[in-house]
């Protein structure tokens, strides 16, 4: 019989965010899973991380990323790679609902507390279907 994590597809994900703690938390979930995550503190690694990559299969950008605020990194990170999934972490008290109406249609707000089990559940929203 095999496990919950083996049978699950791994994935290539980037995490943006200046928050080292929630960042460890975040890429400690998604490796038990199988999935190879990479981490971005800024606006600069998380654009060229994209562009380098020979495949990125989902972006988890907090409310601010050094440099830039969460959706401004959306919305350059989609005008080179129109179709990339992102998710949209936000922050208590740092996101607001006018930023969060900027986001594209297609950008799902997962909200504080970022428990295991809702980061698993977000990621699993945008990416089931997916081609590996």
């Amino acid at each position: 019989m095999s496990s919950p994590v083996s049978d699950r597809v791994s994935r290539r994900i980037i995490v943006a965010d200046e928050d080292r703690a929630a960042v460890a938390f975040i890429i400690r979930t998604l490796r038990e899973d199988g999935h190879a995550v990479f981490h971005a503190y800024d606006v600069l690694s998380a654009t060229q991380l994209v562009d380098v990559m020979d495949r990125c299969d989902l972006v988890l950008s907090n409310t601010k990323v050094e440099g830039i605020d969460g959706v401004g990194l959306i919305t350059q990170l989609r005008a080179n790679h129109p179709s990339l999934p992102i998710v949209y972490l936000a922050n208590d008290g740092r996101s607001t609902p006018e930023a969060e109406s900027k986001l594209p249609a297609d950008v799902p707000i997962l909200r504080e507390p970022f428990t295991a089990e809702k980061i698993r559940a977000a990621v699993a929203g945008k990416l089931d279907g997916k081609a590996k």
